[in-house]
């Protein structure tokens, strides 16, 4: 009988405990819930709002220089893809880049901005000849990537007419026609 008591003791201490628990995970799942729901307005609000892009001036290989000043006072659109040579999913947006850069040229200024430091001038002029790229080419200057707030190569960041972010696409593999939608939305 005292050991039935017991039982009986502890399965109510159990279900107590039990039942304290989860009202206390109720609540803080609702808050968590919350907190969530808040998040990801913030993020949804953010996406939404155009966050000023960063002056920048880069000296291509070929010797042309390209700012974010300059395509301001063209009025033109600016496409930045941030690159590295040895870069294998940057050597798979090449050929595609170099494919839709001549029908945008003329309306969107383009440049490809290495990351890398140790990717200089001859580097990169190599890289041009070897992989037949006909884009404006840029030595590596990373400091335009950290001012970006790129965080690797692959990386594609859309600047409208009066300067502000219209997307960013990192790490990413892109076709020839949805480069062509990256530059319409530009346009």
């Amino acid at each position: 009988m005292f050991k039935s008591i017991k039982i009986s003791i502890y399965s109510l201490m159990a279900v107590f405990l039990f039942s304290a628990c989860n009202f206390g995970n109720s609540k803080s799942s609702e808050e968590k819930e919350e907190r969530e729901e808040i998040v990801k307005q913030v993020k949804e609000e953010n996406s939404n709002s155009k966050r000023k892009a960063p002056q920048f001036e880069v000296n291509t290989i070929d010797g042309q220089i390209m700012s974010l000043e300059q395509s301001l006072s063209e009025d033109k659109p600016m496409m930045i893809y941030f690159t590295a040579s040895w870069c294998p999913m940057c050597a798979k947006n090449w050929p595609a880049i170099s494919e839709v850069y001549p029908e945008y040229k003329d309306r969107v200024n383009f440049v490809a901005i290495s990351i890398d430091p140790t990717d200089d001038k001859e580097v990169m002029t190599k890289l041009a000849k070897e992989k037949n790229l006909d884009f404006p080419l840029v030595k590596g200057t990373p400091q335009v990537m950290i001012d970006f707030g790129v965080n690797s190569q692959a990386t594609t960041v859309g600047l409208n007419d009066e300067g502000f972010v219209e997307f960013q696409k990192d790490k990413t593999v892109l076709t020839p026609d949805e480069y062509r939608d990256l530059f319409e939305q530009l346009l």
